[in-house]
C-alpha cells in the first residue's frame, strides 16, 4: 500500500490543503469517502505544479459541497444533472464529483450518469496516469488509489489509454 500523505500535506498551499482535508471529515462524518483524483495527482507524483483541483465523493457530492461552502463561506455552483458542483473561494475553485460511471448514447454525447464506486468513476477517465485517486478520509489520509496501474505507467513515462471507446466517447481527449 502507497501513502503519499506527507507529499499531499508539503504539495497544497495551506488554505487548498485545509479545504480539502474538511472535505474529506465531512465525508466521513456522513459515512461517504472523499478523494483526491486526477491530475492533481499525477502531478504531485511528478512534483509539478498543479492546482486544480479534484474530488470525487462515494455518495452524493452536492450535500457534502453544501456543507464545505456553509462552513467556509465560498460561492458555490452545482450541476444536478451530472452530480457535480464548483466551490469557489477567492480566486481558487475545487471541483466535487459524485463517484459515476458514465455511458455515451452516440460519440461526443453528453454522458448518461450514474452513482458509482472510485474505481468506476477512475475507468471513466482517459489515461492510467489521470486515473489514481488519493484517500482524504482522515483515517486514511493520502491512501494512494490505483486499480488500472497510473503510478507504474507514470514511472515508465508510458501514457496508456483505459479503454476502447475513449476518444470515441470524448473526441476531446485526442488534445
Amino acid at each position: 500500500m502507497i501513502n503519499i500523505g506527507k507529499s499531499i500535506e508539503a504539495y497544497l498551499p495551506p488554505e487548498i490543503l485545509a479545504l480539502v482535508r474538511a472535505a474529506g471529515e465531512i465525508g466521513a462524518a456522513n459515512g461517504q469517502r472523499v478523494y483526491l483524483v486526477g491530475g492533481s495527482v499525477r502531478d504531485l507524483l511528478l512534483k509539478r505544479p498543479h492546482l486544480d483541483i479534484d474530488l470525487v465523493v462515494e455518495g452524493d457530492a452536492l450535500p457534502l459541497a453544501r456543507q464545505l461552502a456553509k462552513g467556509r463561506g465560498g460561492k458555490l455552483v452545482t450541476h444536478p444533472r451530472f452530480g457535480t458542483a464548483t466551490f469557489s473561494q477567492g480566486a481558487f475553485s475545487l471541483d466535487l464529483v459524485t463517484a459515476r460511471s458514465e455511458t455515451y448514447a452516440e460519440p461526443a454525447a453528453l454522458p448518461t450518469v450514474k452513482p458509482g464506486n472510485i474505481q468506476e468513476d477512475l475507468f471513466r477517465r482517459d489515461f492510467s496516469i489521470n486515473a489514481m485517486a488519493a484517500s482524504l478520509e482522515p483515517a486514511r489520509f493520502g491512501h494512494l488509489v490505483d486499480p488500472y496501474g497510473g503510478k507504474s505507467d507514470l514511472d515508465r513515462h508510458l501514457v496508456r489509454v483505459l479503454h476502447q471507446r475513449s476518444f470515441k466517447d470524448d473526441p476531446t481527449r485526442v488534445w
